[in-house]
């Protein structure tokens, strides 16, 4: 019987590229800080982010649109220039993994 040489494939494993979330906006209303992404993200605890506001942290944070973050602090940051975010924080990742790669942002 004549069969078909079967080719075996080599199996390789196609990996994720991670592409960075990067900022678009940051506004601030007393309490709270109003982030848009370049990019849908997945929100998962509470993100460690700072101002340059002393004792204002964070308290809590939502995703108002796939691109749109809220974050509330304890005090208002009605004075804050910039938001300070740590390397790689958790919180916030892209759907393929990917962490905000911005260090600073200037907030209006």
């Amino acid at each position: 019987m004549i069969t078909k040489t079967q080719t075996r494939s080599r199996e390789r494993i196609q990996t994720k590229t991670t592409t960075p979330v990067r900022i678009v906006s940051a506004t601030k209303a007393t309490t709270v800080l109003t982030i848009v992404f370049d990019q849908p993200v997945i929100l998962k605890g509470v993100p460690e982010y700072t101002t340059t506001v002393a004792g204002a942290t964070v308290v809590s944070a939502e995703l108002t649109s796939a691109t749109t973050l809220a974050v509330t602090f304890s005090a208002t940051i009605a004075a804050a220039t910039k938001v300070t975010i740590p390397f790689e924080d958790p919180a916030i990742r892209s759907a393929v993994g990917g962490f905000v790669g911005d260090s600073t942002f200037p907030v209006t």
